[in-house]
């Protein structure tokens, strides 16, 4: 299988290193990241100006693109047969509606878009929480091995959102398949300083709303949260 990582953390990302030893035990591997950090980047594309590609190793590039951008020079550019795109692991969780502006999920977007198989993974952390990526390694292995093992019939315009919890659990986690959460952070904003034209956001991840059963509530309970993900129905009726 010829496996295509990127993300939206940069190429020289611990999550990547850590995602490019789970994906050698899968296929073959092929790199194409972000030259710096984009979090929350979504799915934005490069159109207006050049790109510029470097080489860093044999099958390990980066791109001053975005994530959704280095799987499409990957695909349309370089011409590189793609069995399944992996993009991750992200250094924090990509739950619930995040997933509209996360960079890490477009670009698992992007490759469905182009009819690829892709799995998007994050690691969720509590704040102050530091991540174990031989964990994270894994927990991701385990939750990708399950999704390939038993995807079934695959429809154009879907893909796969991993939760990974956080590294303190002090169990194994269940692989839990779940819907996205459909209630989205509380959004607050705050004056900064003296002058009230300047504002700072602020709000705590781990108090968002959840729904029993879906995937914010299945991470933060110590589990590792699977989502399928579909682009819309007219995707399917297309297909």
């Amino acid at each position: 299988m010829q496996i295509l990582l990127t993300n939206d953390d940069g190429w020289d990302a611990p999550g990547l290193t850590a995602l490019t030893e789970v994906a050698r035990s899968l296929g073959d591997v092929f790199i194409l990241a972000p030259d710096r950090h984009l979090s929350g980047c979504s799915h934005q594309t490069t159109t207006s100006q050049s790109l510029k590609l470097v080489e860093r190793a044999p099958n390990l590039y980066h791109l001053n693109g975005t994530p959704a951008d280095c799987v499409r020079v990957a695909i349309r550019m370089l011409h590189r047969h793609v069995d399944l795109v992996l993009s991750g692991i992200n250094d924090g969780g990509n739950l619930g509606v995040d997933i509209f502006m996360s960079g890490t999920v477009a670009a698992a977007r992007e490759a469905a878009l182009m009819g690829i198989p892709s799995i998007a993974i994050s690691q969720y952390r509590q704040s102050g929480h530091q991540v174990d990526w031989l964990r994270s390694q894994d927990w991701a292995l385990r939750a990708i091995d399950s999704i390939l093992t038993s995807e079934g019939e695959r429809e154009f315009g879907q893909f796969w959102n991993i939760n990974l919890p956080d590294a303190q659990v002090d169990r194994s986690p269940q692989l839990i398949q779940c819907r996205l959460e459909p209630h989205p952070l509380d959004v607050q904003y705050r004056q900064d300083g003296d002058d009230p034209s300047e504002c700072q956001f602020v709000g705590t991840y781990q108090n968002r709303g959840q729904h029993a059963g879906s995937d914010v509530a299945v991470c933060f309970g110590g589990n590792i949260a699977i989502t399928r993900v579909s682009l819309g129905e007219s995707f399917h009726k297309m297909s």
